[in-house]
């Protein structure tokens, strides 16, 4: 869809994924060059990207850091689950922004971008013990996965300046109000 869209693009269009599940912002490159240059902001960690979620409970701290290696269940794909043996290092700052109905709406800021990072981190024990609303991997099923990438921040690699893009989430103005 992207290719159809950018006939003209070079190299690899798709500088980093969200999870099936996730809306929102995702950065795409239309030269080589400037995929590479972007690579490389996601490795140096300059990139910061902010996600709203709302999680099943109420949160006993207003925020907080979560740090939790991962690697895949090889027994129950695509899940991953949290392996200090074997796992890779997986950060995630997070803070709680509104309670409401039993439910907690927060920003998570995810340092690393390991695989279903932010659902795990969410739902297990040593995490937040709280399942993102519609995780249909680490908690329960709804209408969606309420989890939104709502925005980024990077330096452009042409023109140099910072760019602060940002993409509200779809559901935080329909079903579920905060």
């Amino acid at each position: 869809m992207v290719r159809k869209k950018y006939p003209k693009a070079t190299g690899p269009l798709i500088v980093h994924r969200l999870d099936m599940s996730t809306s929102g912002i995702l950065l795409i490159a239309k030269t080589k060059e400037v995929h590479k240059e972007l690579q490389a902001q996601f490795i140096n960690k300059t990139i910061k990207k902010r996600y709203v979620a709302i999680v099943n409970g109420i949160l006993k701290n207003k925020k907080g850091t979560i740090n939790l290696p991962l690697r895949v269940d090889l027994e129950d794909r695509p899940k991953q689950l949290v392996c200090y043996q074997h796992g890779k290092n997986a950060l995630t700052h997070w803070e709680t922004v509104h309670i409401n109905n039993g439910m907690t709406l927060v920003y998570l800021y995810p340092i690393t971008g390991r695989t279903h990072q932010l659902r795990v981190h969410m739902a297990h024990h040593l995490g937040l013990n709280t399942p993102i609303v519609g995780d249909d991997l680490y908690g329960l099923k709804k209408d969606r996965l309420y989890l939104h990438a709502e925005s980024i921040s990077f330096i452009h690699p042409i023109t140099r300046n910072e760019m602060n893009l940002k993409v509200p989430a779809p559901f935080l103005d329909k079903k579920i109000k905060f």
